[in-house]
């Protein structure tokens, strides 16, 4: 009891001490500092901040799923051919009428058909049809003009929409969707999150997410599916990119870089559960529905979800800010900063804008991000390492048909080796910074990668492309953090919008490589992601280093930033 009433005592006079500077100037603009030592009071709540990162980080377990379901929904069958109805009332198996019909009767898929006049075969028996076209000479072959026939485990967008030979690129394009979407949302509401706030974005993104994930499970044409799947992307991009602002802007320093990388520890969740829906589903709809219904509880996330204090007080809504930080009941002695004449003006010219000049404003934000030398080299070399870490995480969860391994327990092992590649930053940046844990994971990803080509295929190859996943999960946890740190908040969620509009155009690429491309050669996905890395890992060391320093707020913050703060050719191997 003792000791208790001794650390109330101290609690009470660090508690003073915190908001001593909100009592000596009631009406001064709330500071930068003011912010963080009101964070500091906050973040005493545990509850208050496990409650904040759940409601961040949760939709990524919708994010994993929706972007991972493609091997499932779009599932390849055991074997295809050609459609041929002039059989379809025979007796015969599917095998037999590939041998009849098929150049290739053991291929996987089959393509053209051998022009026989069916009708006539379709009177005989198997033995007699395949005498017949034995002893007598082949026919030109032709393409499947009636669609094709299938031996499949589950029905699958690939089969019920005939995905297959020349259509394979529409089969890839159902996953492509998906990063177009992230793409679009990517690129337009990290600008909108900065000028309209983050909340606002962020609710609209989950009103989204609850209409169009249904709806895919319920469209009838293939590019009504599409359209949806764009949708969901487009929402889960906002949810994600929004959400992770609002939790870096409204925790502490010390906490930021533990809870940044903790983050997508929901992606984790999300594919480890995947393989467990699709395995008990009996159809493509069936595990869309399945993936759907769980995107109704973001209604508790629009009733809940906080604004950014930060972002509140760089446009100088300070009664909303302190709202947020001390609810409903602001602590006695912490005064409301006052407006002077000039920011209500300027309030009430924004309220007044025309939505264009609204639109034209979050441009203009775009254009900030590339006014400096500084900051054209951050946000390139951001943009890099976001690519090389999604092209490379998308790349290894596709690839495990080319692998030859049981795709349910080959994406459940993704998700389960994932799980530590977001925990490992967490260890390296207590006793790393930023610049060197990315550049040792981007190492070890891109020779683990190309390790692979001297490996049989198999358990050894999946073992050593699991390592790839497991640094290509740490990767994303530790760009992200890094991104945030190196841009001021003015633009920081521009940057991150930029970064991740990046990263989609990784993800829109991984299916078509490994689809198109990895059908000619194995082991070609997994080298071009091995390179790819090291040469970023070799362009991360011109970037300064981040950690211990203070969040740049302005944009004067990085133009006055000392030179050990600023990127350079000749500190690359210098990581403090």
């Amino acid at each position: 009891m003792v000791i208790d009433n001794a650390m109330d005592i101290d609690n009470a006079t660090e508690d003073s001490r915190l908001t001593e500077p909100f009592r000596a100037v009631p009406r001064r603009a709330m500071t930068s500092q003011d912010l963080e030592e009101a964070l500091a009071l906050r973040s005493k709540n545990l509850c208050w901040v496990v409650s904040l990162f759940l409601l961040t980080s949760s939709p990524g377990i919708l994010n994993a799923m929706h972007i991972n379901s493609y091997v499932f929904l779009a599932e390849l069958p055991t074997y295809s051919w050609c459609k041929i109805p002039a059989l379809a009332n025979t007796n015969w198996t599917g095998e037999e009428i590939r041998q009849i019909s098929s150049p290739s009767p053991e291929a996987q898929e089959n393509c053209v058909m051998y022009d026989w006049n069916y009708t006539m075969l379709s009177n005989l028996s198997f033995p007699e049809a395949l005498n017949y076209t034995s002893t007598h000479e082949k026919p030109s072959e032709t393409t499947c003009r009636w669609g094709y026939s299938y031996i499949e485990e589950m029905s699958s967008i690939t089969t019920e929409w005939d995905l297959v030979c020349d259509n394979t690129p529409l089969r890839s394009t159902v996953q492509v969707a998906v990063a177009v979407g992230k793409f679009a949302g990517s690129f337009c509401f990290a600008m909108l999150a900065d000028k309209f706030g983050r909340r606002v974005i962020f609710l609209l993104c989950c009103v989204l997410y609850m209409i169009a994930a249904p709806a895919v499970a319920m469209s009838p044409y293939y590019y009504f599916m599409l359209a949806m799947r764009l949708a969901v992307g487009v929402a889960g991009a906002g949810v994600y990119e929004v959400g992770y602002t609002i939790l870096s802007e409204m925790t502490l320093t010390k906490h930021r870089a533990v809870l940044g990388c903790l983050y997508n520890i929901s992606y984790a969740v999300g594919i480890t559960v995947l393989p467990l829906l699709a395995y008990f589903s009996t159809s493509w709809r069936m595990l869309q529905w399945c993936m759907s219904f769980p995107g109704f509880l973001l209604l508790i996330h629009c009733w809940f979800m906080p604004e950014s204090p930060r972002w509140l007080l760089n446009h100088k809504r300070y009664k909303e800010a302190l709202k947020v930080l001390y609810g409903s009941k602001i602590p006695e002695g912490v005064s409301v900063p006052q407006e002077d004449d000039d920011s209500k003006a300027e309030r009430a010219a924004k309220c007044n804008h025309l939505w264009y000049k609204k639109v034209f404003s979050s441009i203009m934000k775009l254009f900030q991000l590339f006014s400096s030398a500084e900051l054209i080299s951050r946000i390139s070399l951001c943009h890099l390492g976001w690519f090389t870490a999604s092209f490379s995480y998308f790349m290894i969860a596709l690839n495990g048909d080319n692998f030859h391994f049981n795709k349910y327990l080959y994406i459940a092992l993704n998700g389960i080796f994932e799980a530590p590649g977001y925990l490992l930053p967490i260890f390296m940046n207590y006793r790393l910074g930023r610049k060197s844990s990315c550049v040792i994971l981007y190492s070890i990803a891109g020779f683990a990668l190309l390790i692979i080509l001297a490996l049989p295929k198999g358990a050894p190859v999946v073992t050593v492309a699991l390592i790839g996943r497991l640094c290509s999960a740490a990767m994303f946890a530790e760009i992200i953090l890094y991104t945030s740190e190196l841009f001021p908040t003015c633009v920081r969620n521009t940057a991150i919008g930029t970064s991740l509009t990046q990263a989609q155009v990784g993800t829109i690429a991984a299916p078509f490589v490994v689809d198109i491309l990895g059908q000619k050669a194995w082991y070609f996905p997994s080298t071009l992601c091995g390179i790819l890395c090291v040469f970023t890992a070799a362009s991360i060391l011109v970037l300064p280093e981040t950690k211990n320093y203070p969040f740049p707020d302005t944009m004067e913050d990085i133009k006055n930033a000392p030179p050990e703060q600023k990127v350079s050719f000749r500190r690359c191997c210098t990581f403090r």
